[in-house]
């Protein structure tokens, strides 16, 4: 079942004790993107994260699955062990054999009471990754271990 709250670019997906984001746009990387601004809302109120400074982040993998996990996870230990908040993404994805993402974040340092901390993530899990291009649309799906 979908929930009903819709949020620029993602959803969440009922889930029993984990967090499931579905993320989509026009193309790989504006739902790379996407993606990675679900993965920080499920931790924090993104609208209370002013974009002041930028963080470049390079991910690799050898398919799409290992990329948008490398990607998930360098954000995600951005967020948790940086105290890195962010609200704002843009990437570049290339391939040459391998895939290889070019990133920037957009954000600021981590305020527990201003960012609303909402719940812990511990893991990216590869658990019912998916990645899919219909048309001119792609969308992701990933597992959050809380």
């Amino acid at each position: 079942m979908i929930s009903d709250a819709l949020a620029g670019g993602y959803r969440y997906l009922d889930h029993m004790t984990d967090a499931v984001i579905e993320a989509y746009g026009d193309s790989l990387e504006e739902a790379f993107e996407n993606a990675a601004r679900g993965l920080n809302d499920t931790m924090i109120e993104l609208k209370t994260v002013k974009p002041n400074k930028e963080i470049k982040i390079s991910a690799v993998g050898h398919d799409l699955h290992a990329l948008l996990f490398d990607w998930l996870d360098k954000v995600m230990l951005l967020l948790v062990s940086d105290g890195f908040a962010m609200s704002e993404f843009s990437v570049k994805i290339k391939q040459n054999g391998s895939y290889t993402l070019e990133g920037v974040a957009k954000g600021e340092r981590l305020d527990l009471v201003r960012h609303c901390y909402k719940l812990e993530i511990k893991a990216v899990t590869y658990h019912d990754m998916q990645v899919t291009h219909e048309k001119r649309k792609t969308t992701v799906r990933f597992l959050l271990d809380l």
